[in-house]
């Protein structure tokens, strides 16, 4: 197992620099010369190094890329961060969408998304620690890369509270952990004053890319606001392999701490579609108490053909995983409908109607019951 310190990139780096969540994200490869002095690439990856960085840049934190480092050509790390000439390929298909979620028409003030009645996204940045080469929100401009600034917290926080059904807040991004505790301090501080945000939701991947993000500092700050709201944190992790040491222990920090830890991810096409894969990843994080929440059906946008994996495959996966591991590891399956429609639940058809009020059960061995439903007139 190579170490950061075997890299002549790395040479004059020490510990304490190396476990800086700063110095990591303001250390990204971006380059294909930095890349190639860590990864041993094959002719196919620089050829997407080169031409698929033009659309989306490459950014690879050094935790990751020292992880790549560490493992072999067939890794699917490098397939998750590691841009591709298919990104080119699949640019221009009629089918595909620019952007599923129609963020743009939603947002009432600028970084605020409003979809849902009860709750509303905010993006504090717009970028991430790395950037998965999968990513449904392509069409952020990441070629200057940018925060919200005072005058944006202030329009948002005048939405919030002209809005009191909006109970929740959901920070996601461009990941939301790239900005500075002094910021969320001032963020948290504001939100603590209207009266109907009750819930406090991070949806991030820095438990990934960049887990010394979860600092002694960051957890102190969240611990002073958790008698105010319900905080919960929402991991974007897509197979055991990305989960390493430094990462449980940034989960551990958190969930010790009192703060619930939950595990999204999308469905992509060699990286983590097959039974094996799931069942070993969500196995894995309830065993380091993380309840999978979320599993994406592959969202259908623009550069992105490759990682698609059909619908009725989806299906057949959850529906074979659901037999076979624990309700705790199993999560929702979802869809994001394109153009703004948000998300819809995937289900295998367990209950299916066949006449007025009659249907049929399916369990999980495949047997099929009966059932009819009682329909009872009290009378007066």
């Amino acid at each position: 197992m190579k170490s950061f310190k075997d890299f002549a990139i790395w040479k004059d780096v020490d510990n304490k620099q190396w476990e800086n969540w700063k110095w990591q994200i303001s250390h990204c490869i971006n380059s294909l010369e930095e890349l190639s002095q860590v990864v041993n690439l094959t002719d196919k990856e620089y050829e997407g190094v080169e031409e698929a960085t033009k659309a989306l840049k490459m950014r690879i934190s050094p935790h990751i890329a020292l992880m790549m480092a560490n493992g072999n050509e067939g890794d699917t790390l490098r397939r998750q961060f590691i841009p591709s000439i298919n990104e080119v390929k699949t640019s221009d298909i009629d089918i595909l969408y620019s952007d599923v979620n129609d963020d743009d028409g939603y947002s009432p003030v600028k970084g605020l998304v409003h979809r849902y009645p009860t709750k509303v996204l905010i993006f504090p940045s717009n970028f991430c620690g790395c950037y998965c080469r999968y990513c449904f929100r392509r069409k952020l401009k990441r070629d200057v890369e940018d925060t919200l600034k005072r005058n944006d917290y202030e329009a948002i926080f005048e939405y919030l509270k002209s809005h009191p059904q909006i109970n929740e807040v959901i920070f996601s991004g461009g990941d939301p952990l790239v900005v500075d505790d002094d910021v969320f301090r001032y963020i948290l501080e504001e939100l603590s004053h209207i009266s109907n945000i009750r819930v406090v939701r991070f949806h991030t991947r820095m438990v990934i890319t960049v887990p010394y993000r979860i600092s002694d500092d960051f957890v102190g700050l969240l611990q002073e606001y958790k008698s105010r709201f319900a905080i919960y944190i929402v991991i974007h992790i897509d197979t055991i392999r990305e989960f390493s040491e430094e990462s449980k222990k940034a989960v551990c920090k958190l969930v010790d701490n009192g703060f619930m830890c939950f595990a999204s991810c999308p469905l992509l096409h060699k990286i983590n579609d097959d039974e094996e894969t799931l069942k070993t990843l969500w196995n894995g994080l309830i065993e380091n108490r993380v309840k999978p929440y979320y599993l994406f059906q592959s969202d259908p946008v623009q550069g992105l053909g490759h990682f698609l994996v059909p619908l009725s495959r989806g299906l057949e996966i959850t529906r074979n995983l659901y037999d076979n591991i624990s309700g705790l590891a199993m999560p929702l399956y979802c869809f994001n409908v394109p153009n703004g429609g948000g998300h819809v639940l995937i289900t295998y058809p367990y209950i299916r109607q066949v006449g007025e009020h009659k249907f049929e059960l399916t369990n999980f061995e495949g047997k099929v019951t009966e059932y009819q439903e009682l329909i009872w007139n009290e009378e007066e």
